[in-house]
């Protein structure tokens, strides 16, 4: 309780805002993609206990690790995606990866987290206009670039 009297001395509220150079300071992230692992079932048994306990374990809002995959011979534009203890979960899909890996190779931070699952339109044509065929919303996340 001493702790946080005395934080509270050194940061007093001003202007409504506790630390208003620490609330400058942060950074703003903006929304880049909202989209599925593509490749999932290829890199996470899902026939296993421990694929199934995996993909039970990313809750909503659960932060993923992005990788550029510069030596990926199957796609110049690829981005890995891992959880933070480094599993590979799958890919951006091929047909929304370009401007994030563009964004990455010029040195941008990208942050991703897991979304709650949605529901796709039942439609085939919305469907095709919504997802790409490789993009698997078993664990759909967004992709967040620093500001």
């Amino acid at each position: 309780m001493a702790e946080i009297m005395k934080a509270a001395e050194e940061s007093p509220i001003r202007s409504g805002f506790f630390n208003r150079d620490a609330f400058r300071d942060r950074r703003r992230m903006l929304l880049v993609l909202e989209t599925g692992v593509a490749g999932l079932s290829y890199k996470v048994d899902m026939d296993t206990p421990e694929g199934r306990a995996l993909l039970r374990s990313l809750k909503p809002g659960t932060e993923l690790l992005l990788l550029r995959d510069t030596d990926n011979e199957h796609d110049r534009w690829a981005v890995s995606v891992y959880t933070m203890d480094k599993t590979e979960l799958g890919y951006i899909t091929r047909f929304k990866n370009e401007t994030v890996a563009r964004l990455m190779d010029q040195g941008k931070v990208f942050h991703a987290y897991v979304d709650k699952k949605r529901e796709l339109p039942s439609d085939p044509v919305q469907r095709r206009r919504t997802a790409a065929a490789t993009e698997d919303f078993d664990l759909p996340f967004s992709v967040y670039m620093e500001d």
